[in-house]
């Protein structure tokens, strides 16, 4: 009679795991390099889950996987998916790197700390850029119409025929030159403010670089239809 119950006891924390490892039948199976990247398929219906991953074989039709990793550039692929076709698929994935966000911030200031994953930042800089670049074009503008100002007094005045008209136009003359070098000055200030933006964006996109974080692989999930219950069950399987 112990003896039973020993033995019932070892089947009791053998058989659960013997089930568990075993290997699922899935229609698709999804790994990718690094292990534990988000894996998205949308089609009919949208499942996803993290990499290795096994998908229900009753999948059938036109679906679009994505693949996401945090420092890592995301994946895309269309494919077809029939029960008569499985698939057991393996990506690697390539990682971002500084260059590239160094590039991408160079044409658009912040679009390289988006890229990164830094999304707040970019989104600052991006807003910082868009500003400094409005209060050059705003002082441009009035330097242009103060320089105007100025040409057509200064026409007025050398086209003055007596000494009242020129002691007139004189004054007005040194007011509007006045006003243009101080409209200049501004437009100089808005374009040192462009390039500094533009300089700090590029230093913070070089140097700045998050590193790659350390990541907790899953060995196995697999999402599996359940006809009982309706819906679908995760399935977590480890190979001993």
């Amino acid at each position: 009679m112990f003896m039973k119950k020993i033995l019932f006891f070892i089947l009791f924390l053998v058989l659960p795991a013997s089930l568990v490892g075993q290997s699922i039948s899935s229609g698709l199976i999804v790994s990718t390099n690094p292990s534990g990247a988000k894996v998205i398929l949308d089609g009919d219906i949208t499942i996803d889950g993290l990499s290795p991953i096994g998908f229900p074989g009753e999948l059938q039709g036109k679906y679009k996987m994505t693949i996401r990793e945090d420092g890592y550039e995301t994946f895309r692929k269309t494919m077809f998916l029939s029960p008569d076709n499985p698939m057991d698929l393996t990506f690697s994935l390539k990682p971002k790197t500084r260059f590239k966000a160094t590039m991408r911030s160079m044409i658009i200031p912040g679009w390289g700390q988006m890229y990164s994953g830094r999304t707040g930042k970019g989104f600052f800089f991006t807003v910082l850029a868009a500003g400094a670049a409005g209060y050059y074009f705003m002082t441009d503008n009035n330097f242009s119409e103060k320089l105007d100002d100025y040409d057509r007094v200064n026409s007025q005045y050398n086209r003055a025929t007596t000494e009242a008209e020129k002691a007139l136009l004189y004054s007005l003359l040194g007011s509007a030159k006045q006003e243009a070098y101080d409209a200049e000055n501004k437009r100089a200030i808005a374009i040192g403010g462009m390039i500094g933006v533009w300089g700090l964006n590029l230093i913070d996109a070089l140097f700045f670089f998050p590193k790659k974080k350390g990541d907790l692989p899953v060995k196995n999930l697999t999402i599996k239809p359940d006809p009982e219950q309706g819906g679908a069950q995760i399935v977590f399987s480890y190979r001993f």
